[in-house]
């Protein structure tokens, strides 16, 4: 069975004839083969563009943080020096071009173990979810109000910010996954651009209510668990809670899902009522949260239109500055 969708210019994408070309695929792909995630009926993962105009993919490397390395190498201490310093060496002698915020994303997502992190440098050195731009099929995908940031909102636990995601709005027939994953890594990307973000992680919020057995399609909730776990992008998730879960949801969804989850990652998922939401996030939260859930203030549609303005404005700013 050989799954095809095609885009406005009739391009094919996603097929098992198609040469490996798309930036996404060929990046997706190795997550499906290290994870044995896919078998001889290919699920694809669609609905992204490999066309100039709608690829959403900074060619260059444009996450330099000019300031990072002078401001954050005083906090660092000897062994995570040793790290870093190690990792500029390998990037040298390998002739890779990686800036000094994200080495340092890589070496504290594997806790400053040099060789794990070099191994992980070395795989990702061509990398299109790490050098995305909020323009074409991305920007339509936070418009669904599937997933979007919580901008100001933290965890009490760690000081993480916020992602928040309502899968009812999702169809599993639509097959949208790669859009979806897009615009979480995304965030995780604009949520891992200093040392101190690095550190601090992300939370997951999931509004569950309205969620049906029919938004269920195992195979695209295991994708989405394992890129929580920073396999297409390096940002460490602290915390997942999920918020008003129906009676159902925990013996048909979270039984299966738990048993592909390590245990470490494992113990990080909460199933809380809105309620009780208090007890994990900051004071004041209710300030930030979508009033589609309980107690909460902001319009999810405002939220999401000033992030895209946000990030349109200074996505473009970094092409320009690297025209420079």
């Amino acid at each position: 069975k050989t799954y095809i969708t095609t885009n406005q210019n009739n391009n094919m994408l996603f097929t098992i004839n198609r040469s490996n070309d798309c930036p996404y695929k060929m990046s997706f792909n190795r997550l499906m083969k290290k994870y044995k995630l896919v078998d001889q009926q290919v699920k694809r993962l669609s609905n992204g563009s490999d066309t100039n105009e709608d690829s959403s993919v900074i060619t260059e490397d444009s996450s330099s943080i000019g300031e990072f390395s002078a401001t954050s190498s005083r906090l660092l201490n000897i062994g995570e020096e040793d790290c870093m310093a190690g990792l500029r060496q390998y990037i040298a002698e390998e002739g890779i071009q990686m800036s000094e915020q994200r080495l340092f994303r890589f070496a504290n997502f594997h806790h400053f173990d040099l060789e794990k992190a070099k191994d992980a440098v070395d795989e990702n050195r061509n990398n299109a979810f790490l050098d995305l731009e909020m323009h074409g099929e991305l920007r339509g995908q936070f418009v669904n109000k599937m997933l979007f940031p919580l901008p100001g909102l933290r965890i009490k636990k760690n000081n993480s910010q916020v992602i928040y995601t309502r899968p009812s709005r999702g169809n599993p027939e639509d097959d949208n996954m790669t859009n979806i994953l897009q615009s979480l890594c995304y965030v995780m990307n604009d949520f891992s651009q200093t040392e101190q973000q690095c550190r601090d992680g992300i939370a997951l919020v999931s509004n569950l209510e309205g969620f049906k057995h029919e938004h269920f399609d195992e195979l695209e909730w295991r994708q989405f668990s394992i890129a929580l776990q920073g396999t297409l992008v390096p940002t460490k998730v602290n915390t997942i809670l999920l918020v008003n879960a129906p009676s159902w949801f925990k013996q048909d969804v979270w039984k299966k899902m738990r048993s592909s989850m390590p245990a470490k990652f494992r113990r990080n998922v909460h199933f809380v009522s809105s309620d009780k939401l208090g007890d994990y996030l900051m004071e004041d939260y209710r300030a930030y949260l979508p009033h589609e859930i309980a107690h909460g203030y902001r319009s999810g549609s405002e939220i999401i239109e000033d992030y895209i303005d946000l990030k349109s404005y200074e996505d473009k700013q970094k092409k320009r500055a690297l025209m420079v």
